[in-house]
């Protein structure tokens, strides 16, 4: 009988594992789309001040940024191609 239960037991490593790879991945590309709409948000903010047009503060506390960003990153990504068609819209892109 034991045969069953270290059979369940690998199962459920192994799937605890693909979950936490999953997991690192999503991550991952959260934080590489944060540093690179970052950048791009501030090569247009200075672009912009160098115009002379207003340029709009940062609202969030950074951190805060960085949480959303990387929470949400398939949703801003999405909503950014369908407007704008990058995924690092800015508004020097529209």
């Amino acid at each position: 009988m034991a045969a069953p239960v270290r059979s369940a037991t690998r199962i459920a490593m192994s799937a605890v594992l693909v979950l936490a790879l999953a997991g690192v991945v999503y991550v991952g590309l959260g934080l590489g789309f944060h540093f690179g709409w970052q950048a791009r948000l501030a090569a247009c903010r200075e672009a912009r001040s160098a115009r002379g047009e207003f340029v709009e503060p940062e609202v969030f506390w950074p951190p805060l940024t960085l949480a959303f960003d990387v929470t949400f990153w398939p949703v801003y990504a999405w909503a950014n191609v369908y407007h704008d068609g990058t995924p690092f819209a800015t508004p020097c892109t529209h």
